[in-house]
């Protein structure tokens, strides 16, 4: 089998899907290793073992070294895409579902909107509050279903994982003017794993501790959630007529992330992250129309 024949005439929609695919995988294997490892030691040794890939790649690739005046936009984006939001990522993941957390994920888009609203002094169309307000809603609901004010502390971690990356999105703006985006991602996550593993060192020694299923689940999502999504997102842009035509398939993930949850994990989701959730994804559709 040709596999970089399939790859070539791959569509669109094909590349976005199988993209959407890893990183669903990634909300339902990381509760699975959380049984075992702790959320820092998951965090380092995810983004450990991709940094080597990554590397290798670089030096394949001959990919020259990012300017010196840049150094601080890369540690910022290695932070804000990477290590910080996989830490709170993971932490949110001990508390909440896949599903619940794959629906408070989707709404990075219009984060993201909000972040450039407030820097760019982006306009953002009417009907695109009027969808964040939608969400929102869809946020109560998860959060106050059982009629009282009581904070998922798995939400809110999530929420602010999605500040994070809704950074690390406005940071590419600045980046891929002087960079490739290829090249722009694969020093962020280089980057990304370098302060995770200068943050708990210790965490490396771990993996000779930990069982060799747990450890393979990691090297998993150190490769296809992690390295293997982005070539295929980024394959979809460039095949795409639309930006639309791949950045709707984000609203996908919670439906493949409840399901493998339930699969998986045998994780029947609440009535109120249905809801909310079915509320959340409607706002951000709305929202995706927008743009």
């Amino acid at each position: 089998m040709n596999f970089k024949k399939i790859y070539k005439k791959l569509t669109a929609k094909e590349c976005a899907f199988i993209a959407i695919f890893f990183w669903a995988t990634a909300f339902v294997l990381t509760k699975v290793v959380l049984k075992e490892v702790d959320t820092t030691t998951l965090g380092v040794l995810r983004y450990f073992f991709a940094s080597i890939i990554v590397i290798f790649i670089l030096i394949k690739k001959k990919i020259p070294l990012p300017n010196l005046k840049d150094i601080p936009s890369f540690l910022f984006a290695g932070f804000s895409g990477y290590a910080g939001y996989i830490v709170f990522f993971n932490i949110a993941t001990l508390l909440s579902s896949p599903s619940t957390l794959s629906v408070i994920n989707a709404l990075a888009p219009a984060i993201t909107a909000i972040i450039a609203y407030f820097i760019f002094n982006e306009k953002i169309k009417v009907i695109g509050w009027i969808a964040m307000g939608i969400s929102f809603c869809g946020i109560l609901i998860l959060t106050l279903w059982d009629g009282a004010l009581t904070i998922n502390k798995g939400i809110l971690y999530m929420l602010v994982g999605c500040v994070l990356l809704s950074s690390y999105n406005i940071s590419q703006r600045y980046l891929t003017k002087k960079y490739s985006s290829f090249d722009v991602s694969m020093y962020s996550m280089l980057i990304g794993g370098i302060l995770l593993v200068t943050y708990s060192p210790s965490s490396v020694g771990n993996m000779f501790s930990i069982s060799f299923s747990s450890l393979i689940l990691i090297i998993y999502m150190s490769i296809f959630p992690s390295i293997i999504s982005y070539f295929f997102w980024t394959k979809a842009f460039e095949l795409a007529k639309h930006t639309t035509e791949v950045t709707s398939f984000m609203f996908v993930t919670p439906v493949l992330a409840t399901l493998m949850g339930i699969i998986i994990l045998g994780d029947i989701p609440k009535l109120s992250t249905l809801i909310g959730g079915i509320v959340i994804i409607l706002g951000m559709i709305l929202f995706n129309k927008t743009k």
